[in-house]
């Protein structure tokens, strides 16, 4: 992993299919009633493993579709951690939860979860740190080229133009930086971006 940001760490693995990173966000404890938390993970290293463990391991686990649970099994076997997914997508998947989460929640004591309305899945769920002004998002919003925004492929949606609309639930949101689940993240500027992204479409 590298430290992206303060408390905020990253692995990739590269997907030759989509021609983009599939990114996993660790971050370091916040507080002592909730412990690490890991959100959306790739394939994680051993070196990514023994590093997670050094740093107290991984005691909570955040998916933010039924799509990007990606390999959350070899951390959950690895740390024992909880699994927690948005209720509308939990019964998608072949990990059973520990718990689910709503539109509005706050997760491990810092996190809101943020749906996105009309997205790929009906649990897709942003997920929102207001103190830091960060933005988490799976696959809401892909970042590709660098610097901008993008859907996934029209044939994904059911109404591309209702998702479209959707996005617009994240201008509610007071952000700076966009963490992206697919391809590269916005540091600085993200919700003029999203903004943009918005306003082309």
């Amino acid at each position: 992993m590298i430290k992206l940001l303060d408390d905020i760490y990253t692995w990739s693995v590269f997907s030759d299919e989509k021609q983009l990173n599939f990114n996993g966000w660790f971050i370091q404890n916040q507080s002592s009633s909730f412990g690490n938390v890991v959100i959306d993970p790739p394939q994680p290293s051993e070196k990514d493993l023994t590093q997670m463990q050094k740093m107290g391991g991984v005691q909570q686990i955040i998916i933010t579709n039924q799509h990007h649970l990606r390999r959350a099994s070899v951390i959950q076997e690895k740390f024992n951690s909880k699994l927690q997914i948005n209720s509308a997508d939990a019964g998608k998947i072949e990990l059973n939860c520990d718990s689910n989460f709503s539109n509005g929640e706050i997760l491990a004591g810092l996190l809101k979860a943020v749906v996105v309305p009309n997205n790929k899945t009906p649990g897709e769920t942003a997920l929102y740190w207001a103190e830091r002004k960060i933005l988490f998002v799976g696959d809401a919003l892909i970042g590709d080229p660098p610097g901008k925004l993008r859907l996934l492929p029209e044939k994904m949606y059911a109404d591309i133009q209702r998702t479209k609309d959707g996005i617009k639930t994240l201008m509610d949101l007071d952000f700076d930086t966009l963490l992206v689940g697919d391809g590269d993240s916005i540091l600085s500027g993200a919700k003029t971006a999203v903004a943009e992204f918005i306003n082309s479409n």
